[in-house]
Parts: C-alpha cells; structure tokens; sequence
C-alpha cells in the first residue's frame, strides 16, 4: 500500500507541474490577445479621432468658404446698388474683403468678359432664373470663386455663377417702390407684371383681372384697402389672376379659359389665397400658412411674395427701402431732382440724377444763381423776366417770325390772314390802373399791401432780394440749354424767345404751328405760331399779339385736387389750389429739333440725341420755393405743403402737427421722411394774390380774394405752385405723332421722354389719338411711327382736349361744369409714367370708403374733369417709385375733383424690345444666382 501510493503521489506532482506550465502559457497567450485587442482599438480609437476631426475641419472650412460666397454676393449686389457702372479696379477690390472671425484663409476671385478697356461686357438679353426671369435686362455674366483654407489645411473650393441683370423699369406694367392698390369700382385690367416692394392690397367692385405675372415682396391682401375699410362692403367684385402668360384676357368682363383663375374671397382667420388676412402686416392679423404652397398651385408662382420668390428692387443710388427701414433713408425721387452744390456726377446718386442725362434743360428760377449749382452767372442766354434794366438783363423779346394778328374790330377770335404782327413781346407787367383784376402783393414785413408798388413782374418774385423789392419785385430768371455732339451745353433761350413765348386769351393748343405764316387753323397757336415755349397769355381785354406789358396774364388754373382739402363743393376756390403753368409746345419743339420749316438753321439738329436714342428733356420751376428750414436751409425742390391730411379735423384745416404714424415708421404727412412736419411751404402762396398765409400754423388753404375768374386769373403765382404743361403733343390725321423722334434715320426711330421735379400736365391727345392702330386693331402693335415716351415728375395728371383753364378758374367745385367732355370725344395716351403718389392713412371716422388711400393704381394717372361719357385710352407703364412732395394733395373723389371715365388701360408691350425702351428708363438692379457648386479639383 504504502509503496503504490508513494508511486502515485509521485505521478500527481509532475502532472500539477505539467498544468501550471499550461495554464501560464494560456494566460501569457489570452494577455497578448488582449493586449492586441487593446492596441486595435487604441488604434482604432485614434484613426477615428483623427477622422473625425479632419471632418470637422472640412466642415469648418465648407462653411466659411460658403460664407465667403455669400459675402461676396452681397458685396457685389451692394456695389451695383450704389454705382450704375462700377469700374473693374471697384469690382475686384472686393475680394480683399473676404468674413473675418471664422478662422479660415481666404483666397478670392471675380471672373467675367472684357472689353478692350478691362469693362465688363454686357448684354441684353432676357434675365434667366429667378422672379424676374424673362424680362430683358442689361446683363452681366460672372463666376464668383472662393477658397477657405483651415489653419490644419483643410480647404474647400464654392463657385457661384451669377448675373448682374440692370432691368428697365418701364418692363413692369406696374411697378412700386412703396405699397400699392387696386380698388376700381366698375370693371378694370391691365396687363403686364405687377411688382410692388411693399404689401399688394387687391379688391374691385366688379371685375379687375390680371394677365401677368404679380410680386408683393411683402403680402398679398386681399379683406382691406391699404386705408383699413374692409372689402366686404363696396368690394365684393371678383380678382382674376392668370396661371400663365396671357392666362386672362384683358377687356373682357368676366375673362375665362384655364389659365385663368378666380381669386376665392378672402376674410379675416380666412385668407383664401392672400398671404395675410386680418389687418396691416407688421401690425395686426396674420399670414396664411398655405399661401406658400397655395403660390406654386393652384397659381404657379404667377402670384408672389417675399416667401416664395419677390425681391425687393431699387434703384442704383437707394440704399434702404424706406418700408423696412426707419428714415432717414435715400428717397428714390432724388431722380427729378436738380444736383446739390458740389455734388459728383459720377456719385451713385449724380449717375442717377436725369438732370444729368438730358440733352435739353429747360430751368426757371427766381435767382440767376437759382438756375442750378455751377451755372455761368452773366451768360447771355440767362434771361431775367423784367421790364427794368436793373439787372443788365433784356427787358423783353423781339419776336423773330411774327404773330398772326387779331382783327381788332372783332371782339372774338377773328383774323387778318397772313397779316403779320411785328415788334417786340414784352414780359407781363401788372398795373392796377390798366387793369382792376391784379391785386398788389402782400408785404409780409408790414402785415399790408405793398403801399408803393405801381407794377410789378407776373412772371417774377415778388417778396424778397432786396433792392428790387421796393421798386416793385424783381423777374425771375430762364435758361433753356442743349448738350451738342462734343458733351458741350449751349444756352438757347434767346433762340426760343425769340419765336414768340404766349398765346391768345383761355386757347386751347392742340396743332403745331404751320411751316410757314398762313391763316390759323383750329387749335393752332393764334398769337406766336412757331412758339415752342409758352409763358403768358394775353388778357381779357388784349387784342393784340404783342401790345403793351400790360397785355398779359400769366397762365393760370385750378386743380381742385390741391386746392380743396376735403370733398366738399361749399369749399369753393382756396389759393392752394391756383396752379401757374409752363407750356411746352411738343409739336413745335418736334419741328426744332428736326430743323423743318422756319426752324431750318436752327439749332435744333445740334442737340445730341445719340447718347439716349433720342431726346431727354428736363424741366424745374423753381419760383416760388422757399428755403427748407428742415433740410440745411436750402432750397430743395419740395414745395413744404406736408399739412395736409389733419385726420381730427372734419374740415381739414391744417393743424400744424404731423399726423400720427400709423401703417409706417413715418407719419402719413411726412412724404420726404425726414421725420418733421414741412409746412413752412405754405407762407408765400397768398403773397401774389394780396393775401396772408403766413399764418401760425401756415395756412395756404384760405379762399382767393375776389374770385378765381379774377384775382386767381390774373395775378402772380407766389408760391411753389408753378407746374409744366405739355400740349400739342397728339397725333395728326394720319396717325404721326407730333413727338420728337430721331430726325437721321430714314424712318422716325427712337423717342421723349420728359423729366420734371414738377408736376406735369398733359393737356389734350399724347403721342396717339384715333388715327393710331393700335385701338382699332384689337390693341396688337401697330407699325405707325411713333415715339418711345415717356414722362417722370413729380406727379402727372391727364387734361382731355375738352381741358379749359378758363373753366376750371370758374367752376372750381364741379367738374361738371368746368369739363364735362361729351360722348365720343374720347381722349389718348402713348407714353409711360414714373410719378409720386400720397402716404395712405386709417379711414376717418368722417370720410369715404376709400378716403386715406393713394387712390389706387385705377387713379394713379390722375383726373381733374368730369369724364363719365368717355373713355380715357392708355397704353404705356405706370411706376411709382416715391410720394409726391410738390402735388402733395391727398386722393379725394368723386364730388369736387373728378367724375370717373371708362379706363381703357393697356402695357405698352413694345417696351419688352430694349430698342423701344424711352430715353433716360431707370433702370433696377438685380444679382441672379444662376449656380452654386463645391469644387472637389485638389487645392
């Protein structure tokens, strides 16, 4: 026993050692295996980590390379803002100025065709994407590249092809700058694209129909007008919109076919398809949430807003749109404005300025200096209005081509044919032995008349610069200019003087002068045949041509419009309302520039028409004006008439405060945004007629002593109520237009356009009538020549030919009696119009449905007759790029001021061809995204 088991134990020792060896070698084999498990994983771990961060990097540097694209976009959008034509060293300087704080290097580039001078090329040729695609616009194409470079190394590349697209303002059917209305009572269309930077207010009271494209780059409402009165009482009519080009047609009542669509009615908490409901954006009510989907279908993005595809368009020199920001901010209508002293031409706003882009200036002062900043003092075509020689100037105009003389036994209109009439026209003078109608000015120094004044100049200044004060006024000073083929301007005031510069008693202009002296024709100017400008007309009691100085009026009428404050026919005829004109004579002015007729050797071919394709004539009557306290104490080209609305007041007397804000961060009276009250306008207006307006506060509003048929005929206009008027501007029996066109070319080419920080009137047929095709020719374009027109002023209003300034003195409160055109004398009109509009306001407690609106784009054109019994025919684009500030009489209708016509309304589609476009169009700047890419090519 004992020796079996000492063997045994002997065996079980050497097999414990056997298995520990084993055991050691497993647990050596398990420590390696999971040392290399844990050296993978730190590997793992770390190449992960890496990873990670390399992709961190990478996003980094994508994100800011994206910035830098966007920053460069922007940057470039800002400089084309700011400059029509930037020059390359402008354009590549902004790649120096690549985000910063993003912690990345930046390198950065601007590619793009050259001509030979290193300037970028451009084309017009239609806009490729975005909310303007299809319009035809100057464009230039560029490759924006932009690298971002991480401190690690990390690099992306972005590239984004861009168009720099310069888009005619007079391609948009209608355009705003501000919010814009449509509210027409009877059926209303209009074609074209629709484009507003603020809210588009829709309603009618039958039917208003679209047929192109609609942008509100803020809301599209549809349950109230702009002034808060809700549609569904007097606007229950049906808006139809098109869902493709020419989806609705137009004067057809009510349109259909399947691109054509009724707008469903909308109320508030119930939108249909506006994109707000409920009350003033920003203010109350609230968006549509299924207007975004609603604008791609059912309506196919033919009806837009800020959401879902509107841009906000300026112009170049407009930094801020004054209805996102608070003012002060650039106002757009600096475009009619004469320059300030010493300012650049080549500045954002001097390259905008059309003052600087005409090739004639007609300009009227009550200074010589006044003419504008820079003007050659002493120059000989500075001509002073004056009977003295106080001043050294000529105290009248030997006519060159006479007269057709008046048959002085005939009380009436009778004529000596081919009798010619010579001698010298002189500037009215007023007498009031001659002539118990004029009145002595009121001496605002001493509260009385003018005790030693025994005549003074009608067309003159009549309160201030001393010494001529005391001896009676002083003239205010013309000076008509023209830029020759060398950029030269010539003075050629006397030249048109020299023609003759007034007409017969209450004539009515409506055919150029004749070639040669023959017995007058109806409408043809009876006094000077030839005049091409028109500053007087001869008195009740004249019946010569030329006479004596005191054989003159001024020519004088009223717009109810400005002179009444409410709608109310007991308010009669107040001074703020006599309106002094300027006519223009267009026919004649025509004949000048072709050299025809007695104007061949003229200086009228010497005009450069070339840089414009034609000819931009600018106009400023700056007599009257006072200094603005408000605006460095200069004279600025606003009329300081802001007092105005005085919503507390039923009877509208000015207040002298400025009415509350309400929609904007401006008050609805404040229409230059500087944030005071301009009513500093309103002391002079009753000087000329004997009167005191300098009232605390001011007020212009006051009735004329004696009568308008008198006092307001006859006396000076001393306020800045001075407007110019376009006559003799139609077409002839063949359907020619009397406008200026290119002369060089074998078929008249080319166009007009007039430019005025005044208001503009447009008395009678312009540049169409019934000869034209176009109306009888189911409105397609028609091959009669005529000229690409256009008119930009302050405000435009439209006179029929029926337009009497005589009547509108006598019957200032019914439209009726002072124009009342009978059927089937229909009235036409070819042109475009850029021109102001009011500040819409809450409706009064005591005012109409539509009272605190700017009249919509239905009334935009404005109306000063009683017009039920025809149609106003017009064909051209209507722009509202700024508030009115010299016609700044708020919309009123339909008592006092005008009796609504039949409006035949039509978008000139010639405008769409680059070549047809009228001189001197603005032009808004655009910056087309067309592509957008990652470049992944090794850096």
């Amino acid at each position: 026993m004992t020796s079996f088991f000492g063997e045994r134990g002997k065996s079980m020792g050497t097999f414990n050692q056997r298995e520990r060896g084993f055991t050691l070698i497993a647990a050596l084999l398990v420590s390696l295996l999971l040392s290399a498990m844990a050296v993978g994983l730190i590997f793992l771990v770390t190449n992960e980590g890496h990873a990670s961060a390399n992709e961190q990097e990478n996003n980094v540097a994508f994100d800011a390379a994206e910035s830098g694209v966007e920053k460069l976009t922007a940057d470039l959008g800002a400089l084309y803002q700011s400059s029509l034509s930037p020059t390359p060293l402008q354009i590549q300087n902004l790649v120096n100025y690549p985000p910063t704080g993003l912690g990345a290097y930046y390198t950065e580039s601007i590619n793009y065709s050259t001509d030979a001078s290193g300037n970028p090329v451009s084309s017009w040729r239609p806009v490729s994407a975005g909310s303007n695609q299809g319009l035809y616009a100057e464009v230039v194409p560029m490759t924006l590249n932009v690298t971002a470079t991480r401190p690690t190394g990390a690099s992306v590349n972005m590239s984004r092809t861009v168009e720099v697209a310069l888009i005619p303002v007079f391609q948009f059917g209608v355009f705003c700058g501000y919010d814009c209305s449509y509210f027409p009572g009877p059926n209303f269309s209009f074609g074209g694209r629709v484009h507003t930077n603020g809210n588009l207010f829709l309603g009618t009271g039958n039917q208003l129909v679209f047929n192109d494209k609609i942008a509100a780059y803020s809301q599209v409402i549809m349950d109230q007008l702009e002034n808060g009165h809700a549609t569904s009482s007097g606007y229950t009519g049906t808006v139809y919109v098109s869902t493709a080009a020419g989806g609705c047609p137009l004067n057809t009542f009510p349109p259909s076919g399947t691109n054509c669509l009724a707008m469903p009615t909308s109320t508030p908490g119930s939108p249909g398809y506006a994109s707000w409901s409920g009350g003033y954006p920003g203010i109350a009510g609230s968006k549509n949430p299924n207007f975004p989907t609603k604008s791609v279908s059912p309506l196919n993005k033919y009806v837009v807003n800020g959401i879902t595809g509107a841009t906000n368009m300026q112009l170049p020199f407009v930094q801020n749109s004054c209805t996102s920001n608070p003012p002060p901010c650039t106002d757009p209508i600096e475009i009619i404005r004469k320059p300030l002293a010493g300012e650049s031409n080549l500045s954002s706003t001097g390259q905008s300025r059309l003052f600087n882009k005409a090739q004639l200036r007609v300009l009227l002062a009550d200074s010589e200096a006044g003419l504008y900043p820079g003007v050659k003092l002493g120059d000989v075509d500075n001509i002073e209005f004056t009977t003295t020689s106080t001043s050294g100037a000529a105290s009248s105009i030997a006519i060159a081509t006479a007269g057709i003389a008046y048959n002085s036994a005939t009380a009436g209109l009778g004529y000596v044919a081919n009798t010619a009439v010579t001698g010298t026209q002189f500037y009215g003078m007023a007498d009031p032995t001659k002539d118990a109608n004029w009145r002595v000015p009121f001496n605002p120094a001493t509260g009385v008349a003018y005790a030693n004044w025994k005549t003074w100049p009608l067309l003159g200044e009549l309160t201030t610069n001393p010494p001529d004060v005391a001896a009676g006024g002083q003239g205010a000073w013309l000076r008509v200019e023209y830029l020759n083929s060398a950029d030269k301007w010539v003075g050629v005031t006397r030249e048109w003087l020299q023609w003759g510069f007034g007409r017969a008693y209450g004539q009515l202009i409506t055919t150029p002068g004749p070639a040669v002296l023959t017995k007058p024709v109806a409408g043809q100017n009876q006094v000077n045949p030839h005049a091409v400008i028109l500053l007087q007309q001869l008195s009740a009691t004249a019946k010569t041509p030329v006479g004596t100085t005191t054989s003159w009026y001024p020519i004088n009428f009223y717009d109810t419009r400005e002179g009444n404050q409410r709608d109310d026919s007991t308010l009669g005829c107040n001074m703020n309302g006599i309106m002094n004109a300027v006519e223009l004579d267009v026919g004649n002015l025509s004949q000048w520039l072709a050299g025809k007729g007695v104007y061949a050797g003229g200086s009228g071919q010497l005009v450069n028409y070339a840089d414009q394709n034609g000819y931009l004539l600018y106009f400023s009557d700056r007599r009257g004006m006072l200094k603005n306290p408000n605006a460095g104490n200069l004279i600025s080209g606003a009329a300081g008439l802001e007092d105005v609305i005085n919503s507390g007041v039923a009877a509208g007397t000015p207040d002298g405060k400025l009415e509350p804000t309400s929609y904007y961060t401006y008050s609805p009276e404040d229409v230059d945004q500087n944030g005071k009250l301009d009513n500093w306008g309103g002391a002079n207006i009753g000087y000329g007629f004997g009167a005191n307006t300098f009232s605390v506060p001011p007020n212009p509003y006051q009735p004329v002593p004696g009568s308008c048929m008198t006092t307001g005929l006859a006396n000076s206009v001393s306020g800045a109520r001075h407007v110019l008027k376009l006559v003799d501007g139609g077409m002839d029996g063949t359907g020619k237009s009397y406008l200026p066109m290119r002369w060089d070319t074998p078929s008249p080419s080319g166009g007009f356009t007039v430019a005025s920080e005044n208001p503009v009137y447009v008395q009678g047929n312009y540049n169409s009538g019934p000869a034209d095709p176009f109306w009888t020719s189911n409105f397609t374009n028609s091959t009669t020549p005529h000229a690409a027109a256009a008119i930009i002023a302050d405000a435009v209003t439209l006179l029929t030919n029926n337009w009497n300034d005589l009547q509108s003195l006598t019957y200032p409160a019914s439209p009726s009696s002072r124009s009342n055109p009978p059927s089937g004398s229909d009235a036409y009109y070819r042109m475009a119009v850029a021109g102001g509009k009011n500040i819409p306001f809450p409706q009064p407690s005591w005012g109409s449905q539509d009272m605190g609106t700017d009249g919509g784009l239905h009334n935009f054109l404005r109306y000063l007759e009683a017009l039920g019994n025809i149609k106003m025919h017009y064909n051209g684009s209507l722009v509202s790029m700024y508030y009115s500030e010299y016609d700044t009489g708020v919309f009123k209708c339909c008592t006092t001021v005008y009796g609504a016509p039949g409006r035949d309304y039509h978008f000139d589609v010639l405008f769409l061809n680059p070549a047809n476009l009228p001189p001197g169009t603005p032009m808004f700047q655009d910056i087309v995204n067309l592509s957008y890419q990652q470049s992944f090519t090794p850096q």
